[in-house]
């Protein structure tokens, strides 16, 4: 991690001040812890920036938030980071330098920038040196990576959700409307008891009571929530009507501006909406990438260093003219169903791939080979071999539709998986300004 940790040994030489002989030096404090989790330590250096960087953000997007509301939304961001961390070291998950060289090339060439401006930006924009940006980057890839692949999972998408929904696009022709929402979750599980629900319904009571009075939506958000969602202050932004949550649809639909919707009970806890604004916008035409790859996976003998290389030798075969892509992918891609037909994948939205690989297959030219590209299945060659606007077709609206329901689904599920993260998770609130407040965010 790019933050320095200490054991929980070491706690009692954190929370004091080491003193040092006036002959030596003066009084030298060393940084304090602001929280525990499981045996990582969140410090208070960590906390204070963390603070400055989710002021920041809501800023640039039009929001203001209390300085408290502020330090617990930037505490909560931190605690989220933590346990995913932590689960990604216990299961061997990491990024060698080789992959994080790769994944700065490609997050820099998607960014139009050099690796030296893109690292440049990201120290700049965090207040770091070049080698703590690339370790910043590192955490926040491994994170991205893990959250991917454990949501990922949790999410099944019915095929008659499909057909209703794609009917739904078809009748709204060019245009659908968009809300732009923010979102409060006083967290409640799914098998809560009866205390545990008349303790939430309390709390939603007194928040909805502090709105009457004036209080800041977003503020009360970033005070209320948990995880991520509290490090946005509750801000979803603009959210077109099809990937709104079913249950929450019809009263959003009555609702005018400015107005506090719910709450709502969710197997995620109590939900109340705010309706900040309304925009009818078109909708975007369905763009399909007639694609084909080559793949190889990596294993305890074959390394990502290797596979790397061989996939790099492979495309300058193919670009001298050497072997063809078809005939490269029957030889040596490790994707079965793919290989027998030269890599071919079909035409397809970006959606229905792994995030890395559409990333990389959207930024090519047609008739362009990619890099090798790293994916969560394992290292590509891809080929674009053509993109078609599909306006009409059945298929084009089943996928969009597949699409969609997927992108809210898998936003529900983050929200289940961080609870459940944090629900196993011993947490302990040090910082002195967040304990004055009686802001409880401790977890047995």
């Amino acid at each position: 991690m790019f933050f320095k940790k200490f054991s929980l040994t070491s706690l009692a030489a954190i929370l004091s001040f080491t003193l040092i002989p006036a002959s030596m030096a003066a009084e030298v404090p060393l940084d304090s812890a602001a929280a525990i989790v499981n045996n990582d330590i969140i410090l208070e250096s960590e906390l204070n920036e963390a603070e400055v960087q989710v002021k920041s953000q809501l800023r640039a997007r039009g929001n203001e938030i209390d300085d408290i509301s502020a330090r617990k939304a930037a505490l909560e961001s931190l605690i989220t980071r933590s346990l995913v961390l932590q689960l990604a070291q216990s299961q061997g998950i990491a990024l060698n330098d080789l992959q994080l060289d790769q994944a700065i090339a490609q997050s820099a060439t998607r960014n139009g920038m050099s690796e030296q401006e893109f690292l440049d930006r990201l120290a700049k924009e965090n207040g770091l040196s070049q080698t703590q940006a690339r370790e910043r980057f590192r955490d926040e890839m491994i994170l991205s990576e893990v959250r991917q692949a454990r949501v990922r999972s949790r999410v099944s998408v019915s095929e008659s959700e499909v057909d209703l929904l794609a009917k739904s696009l078809r009748n709204v022709g060019t245009v659908e409307p968009r809300y732009h929402i923010a979102q409060l979750i006083v967290p409640l599980s799914a098998n809560a008891t009866i205390g545990q629900i008349d303790r939430a319904n309390g709390t939603i009571s007194y928040i909805r009571k502090q709105l009457r009075e004036g209080a800041d939506f977003n503020d009360m958000a970033a005070r209320y929530s948990q995880g991520s969602l509290a490090a946005q202050a509750g801000d979803l932004g603009f959210l077109p009507e099809s990937q709104i949550p079913v249950p929450f649809l019809p009263a959003l639909l009555k609702a005018q501006k400015g107005d506090v919707i719910g709450p709502f009970r969710s197997p995620f806890g109590m939900h109340l909406l705010k309706l900040i604004d309304i925009s009818t916008e078109a909708v975007e035409p369905i763009r399909l990438y007639d694609a084909s790859h080559i793949l190889l996976t990596t294993s305890v003998i074959f390394s990502d260093e290797k596979a790397y290389q061989e996939l790099s030798a492979l495309r300058n075969r193919i670009i001298s003219g050497e072997i063809s892509f078809e005939d490269a992918a029957r030889n040596f891609s490790e994707d079965p169903g793919s290989a027998v037909n030269g890599g071919a994948l079909g035409y397809a939205t970006p959606e229905r791939y792994d995030r890395a690989f559409a990333q990389g297959m959207v930024k090519l030219h047609v008739g362009e080979i990619s890099q090798p590209i790293k994916s969560s299945f394992g290292w590509h060659l891809i080929y674009l071999k053509d993109i078609r606007i599909d306006k009409d077709s059945d298929e084009a609206y089943r996928d969009k539709a597949r699409d969609l329901i997927f992108q809210r689904m898998f936003a529900q599920e983050s929200v289940a998986w961080e609870r459940e993260l944090r629900e196993t998770a011993y947490i302990h609130v040090i910082d002195k300004a967040l304990v004055d407040a009686n802001l409880n965010l401790d977890q047995q």
